[in-house]
């Protein structure tokens, strides 16, 4: 037995690796050319599997592309939870929350988008699904509002409000935190205009450290106007 569970795990460890390279290659080919536009066999063949490997893993085109937006919610959640989890337990504790840690917490949650969807070059990648799902909803346009536009919209909505001395977001509060968090696209859809127009050739630590400057200054004018 002790023999037999390495090689188990090995197996396993492959499988996710295949997996993975394949929900890569689908969200870059969903992404160009959307659900009827890429083939499987193109999808297979940027992964660097064969066609049953595709369909062992995930069935059909169809539930590819289902999986895709899954992926996409997790990849964003794992990036922003060391933000998002002290956030929601504050947000979550009873009773009146302290401005003055409403917007540290705000701060960061801001913090962990920019490692997300700016010093993360996958949201590039990502960006092409998500603007076809914004633009022309289909099957994932559920998954990607349930799980992570309509919540986290919220929870940085809630956060403003706090911030703000107030108990509950109003529509204020919402339509501030949609404006700072579309602010971000500019380096996920728009990333090679943005790089453009900044004279920017890399996005490294002194261009993050740049963006996080605006970004904060965004939210101490967004707090202070509702004070």
């Amino acid at each position: 037995m002790a023999q037999t569970e390495p090689a188990s795990r090995g197996a396993y460890a492959k499988s996710a690796d295949t997996r993975r390279a394949i929900l890569d290659a689908a969200i870059v080919a969903f992404g160009e050319s959307g659900l009827d536009g890429a083939s499987t066999r193109t999808i297979a063949a940027a992964a660097g599997v064969n066609q049953p490997a595709l369909n062992y893993h995930f069935g059909s085109k169809d539930a590819l592309y289902v999986e895709c937006a899954r992926a996409i919610v997790e990849r964003f959640a794992a990036g922003t939870a060391s933000a998002s989890g002290p956030a929601i337990a504050l947000l979550g504790s009873g009773g009146r929350v302290d401005p003055d840690l409403a917007l540290v917490r705000l701060r960061q949650l801001m913090d962990a988008l920019v490692d997300t969807l700016v010093a993360n070059e996958d949201a590039a990648i990502w960006a092409g699904f998500v603007a076809r799902e914004m633009n022309a909803p289909g099957d994932a346009f559920a998954i990607l509002y349930d799980s992570l536009w309509q919540p986290g919209t919220e929870l940085a909505a809630r956060l403003i409000a706090a911030a703000r001395g107030y108990a509950d977001p109003g529509d204020d509060e919402r339509l501030d935190a949609l404006m700072l968090i579309s602010n971000l696209i500019a380096f996920t859809n728009g990333r090679r205009v943005s790089k453009s127009i900044m004279k920017w050739r890399d996005i490294g630590p002194e261009q993050l450290v740049a963006v996080r400057r605006s970004i904060s200054r965004q939210v101490d004018a967004l707090v202070a106007q509702g004070n």
